[in-house]
């Protein structure tokens, strides 16, 4: 039984568990990009713990909710929470963890794929003047044809009066 204790008074990135963990991750496929610690202790269902942040090289996110023993009392993968069967054994554990990342690795993806970013406010893009230069063309152009109809039809009238 392979047993991954925190310190929940101390925990950092820089912990050995944390490493532990991360080296886990990467033996099973997985490898992490980015690790955060949270630093406010949070309460639910009578539990206090801390939030151990996990990003990963397809941008899935795994959230590992540490109790005061120092033992990971829930598993949240990309802000959904993950049952786990073996909880006492944290290879497999992890091994599960990143099973179901597998899994569900496409319909993140396209989720991910799907989502609107507005540019910040101090980027500009050039669609607005691009815009403004091909209405003036476009313009140019109606103005154009219009003269070449206009003289088509002066031969025309010029034709038919012969």
């Amino acid at each position: 039984m392979e047993k991954i204790l925190f310190s929940f008074a101390d925990l950092s990135v820089k912990d050995k568990a944390a490493k532990e963990a991360e080296k886990y991750f990467a033996r099973a496929g997985a490898h992490v990009i980015q690790q955060d610690v949270l630093t406010a202790a949070k309460r639910a269902a009578g539990i206090s713990f801390r939030e151990m942040l996990l990003t990963f090289a397809d941008s899935q996110k795994v959230i590992l909710r540490i109790k005061q023993t120092g033992d990971i009392f829930q598993v949240l993968l990309n802000n959904k929470i993950l049952p786990i069967k073996n909880q006492d054994d944290h290879v497999k554990a992890i091994s599960e963890i990143v099973a179901a990342m597998d899994s569900g690795r496409t319909k993140f993806q396209k989720l991910l794929a799907a989502v609107k970013i507005k540019p910040p406010a101090g980027i500009r893009t050039a669609a607005p003047k691009m815009e403004q230069v091909l209405a003036s063309k476009r313009d140019a152009l109606k103005v154009a044809i219009s003269e070449v109809r206009a003289e088509i039809d002066k031969f025309r009238q010029g034709m038919v009066t012969s």
